[in-house]
């Protein structure tokens, strides 16, 4: 995309050049000035794509590294890691930070031991997907319902869909893990 600009822009310039040049040749340097406007009229645009393709440039590669992890709850950021199975883990933390729910990382690694697990160093706990939903049903908070259609729809029913396609199954966040 860029070097389609650029390339626009090496044109237009050259074919500029030559019509500046050619005005010169001809009338000299009095009517060079009824050329200058030409530049600016047929390099605008060319110039304009250029750094509007140079602005989603940046803004990619800026958002590259939370590409698919970034999600926000009314405004406050929820982190989503996803695993080779597609199965999305939430961060338990922000579940707190929303919900305000009292269980400890304890009781709820033995309430739902294939659905609990800690990544990163140091250790931060995350539920998966289908234990937040199973969690979340539980709650009975008006927040704790709200969390639990936005999860559903924005987290869980994707990555459902992801591991349907591609054949995936994934045991239940209760079952015990061998």
């Amino acid at each position: 995309m860029m070097q389609t600009a650029a390339f626009r822009i090496a044109w237009r310039l050259a074919l500029c050049v030559a019509m500046a040049w050619a005005v010169w040749r001809i009338g000299g340097l009095v009517p060079m000035v009824a050329v200058a406007p030409l530049f600016g009229v047929a390099l605008a645009k060319p110039l304009l794509d250029l750094a509007s393709d140079l602005r989603h440039q940046a803004r990619a590669r800026a958002l590259k590294p939370v590409q698919g992890r970034h999600f926000a709850f009314r405004g406050i950021p929820v982190d989503v890691t996803e695993d080779a199975d597609h199965r999305r883990w939430v961060r338990a933390a922000d579940v707190r930070a929303i919900v305000g729910m009292t269980a400890s990382n304890g009781a709820l690694a033995l309430s739902y031991p294939a659905g609990w697990r800690e990544f990163g160093r140091p250790a931060t706990p995350y539920f998966s997907d289908d234990a937040l939903l199973a969690h979340l049903a539980k709650e009975r908070s008006p927040e704790a319902l709200r969390f639990l259609h936005w999860v559903e729809r924005d987290i869980a029913f994707p990555a459902q869909r992801v591991r349907e396609r591609l054949g995936i199954r994934v045991s239940a966040p209760d079952a015990v893990e061998r």
